[in-house]
């Protein structure tokens, strides 16, 4: 069977379902290639992002967050802070529940009859004069020969399509994690985010807990740099058995990694968008915001022809990568007397002459 189509969007997650979305409600003929039975995450987990760079966006797709809250708290081991900031935390459920973004966004391309070919892979390339004329996708029981003039790229950090193309990579930074959710005995039993900073539990990265309606989740992040030295099941436990009133009865462990980094994000007709991008914010290790928010500036590339623009969007990311990998490096470092004083820094209870102290609580925009 050989299918033409305008795209080919390789990868059935948030950034390869936003686009195909934006790109089909533009009259862009688009096919999505997945390799799971499901789209996203195969166990159900939840996500909180920074939420102001994706408003507009998520309203053109008509796609809400299940929360969304200014107020997030931060503890060191002997302070803490509550911010109530301009930039918003976005609550996600991902995972193969219906309500998780990744199957809201799927019902929507399906009444769309969008072509999605699940548990599927690329087998061969063709490419002419660099740029991918057709792609062999290969499933269980056939092949299907897809003819694309756009690809876009969207197959997670690990991306086997920016591997075959064979593009370098500069990693910056690797996070791994791992999480629990937990039913909840009230609605909203965490009201809004709480992180947690403990360079024993968590070094090189923070523990963080949410809610959405009777569901609780907490998770464990560490800069993969201290992965052979840190068991994160063994820190989450240690975490719960220390913040955690009650016994615990019902446990859902979901695990992930973040990569962040840059390299070519344009070849001919090839743009790479989200996690295949290493779109991830290297210090507090963000990612679905820039999963949406590049496939929307790719579909908008494609829909208007205009390849500068994808190119100018990713040199602006890319940028902004670099500038916050300079916390990255500091954080790797962190103990728990930095967390101490960068929470009371928060506070306003100390002087905000260390560089260090003033380069984080910038991210943040208390300086």
């Amino acid at each position: 069977m050989t299918i033409t189509c305008d795209v080919l969007v390789v990868g059935a997650g948030p950034a390869g379902l936003s686009t195909a979305l934006l790109l089909l409600k533009n009259g862009v003929s688009t096919v999505v290639l997945e390799k799971n039975k499901t789209p996203g995450p195969q166990q159900t987990s939840y996500d909180i992002t920074e939420g102001s760079r994706i408003r507009k966006i998520l309203n053109e797709m008509r796609i809400k967050p299940q929360k969304i809250s200014s107020i997030s708290e931060w503890f060191s081991l002997n302070h803490s802070y509550i911010l109530d900031s301009k930039i918003e935390d976005y609550y996600f459920k991902r995972g193969p529940e219906r309500d998780s973004i990744e199957n809201v966004l799927l019902e929507k391309l399906l009444k769309k009859n969008v072509n999605v070919l699940f548990e599927s892979h690329i087998d061969t390339l063709e490419i002419k004069k660099k740029e991918v004329t057709e792609v062999t996708v290969k499933t269980e029981h056939e092949k299907t020969t897809v003819k694309p003039k756009y690809i876009i790229g969207a197959d997670g950090a690990e991306s086997d399509l920016r591997k075959r193309l064979q593009i370098e990579t500069s990693i910056f930074a690797t996070f791994k994690g791992i999480g629990v959710v937990v039913d909840s005995k009230k609605q909203n039993e965490i009201p809004h985010a709480k992180i947690y900073f403990d360079e024993k539990l968590a070094p090189g990265g923070y523990i963080y807990s949410g809610s959405v309606c009777y569901k609780s989740f907490f998770c464990v992040v560490i800069d993969d740099i201290f992965s052979k030295e840190i068991k994160l099941q063994e820190s989450l436990n240690r975490f719960l058995e220390q913040k955690v009133n009650g016994e615990i009865t019902t446990k859902e462990y979901f695990g992930g990694i973040g990569t962040s980094g840059i390299h070519k994000n344009q070849v001919k007709n090839v743009l790479l968008v989200g996690g295949a991008a290493l779109f991830y914010d290297p210090f507090l290790g963000y990612g679905l915001n820039y999963a949406i928010e590049s496939g929307y500036y790719a579909a908008q590339t494609i829909i208007k022809n205009n390849i500068k623009m994808y190119n100018k969007y990713v040199k602006e990311i890319q940028q902004e990568i670099k500038e916050k990998y300079i916390a990255r490096e500091i954080w790797r470092k962190a103990d728990n007397k930095f967390f101490d004083k960068l929470v009371r820094s928060f506070n306003g209870k100390l002087n905000k002459d260390d560089d260090k102290i003033n380069k984080i609580l910038g991210l943040f925009g208390e300086t």
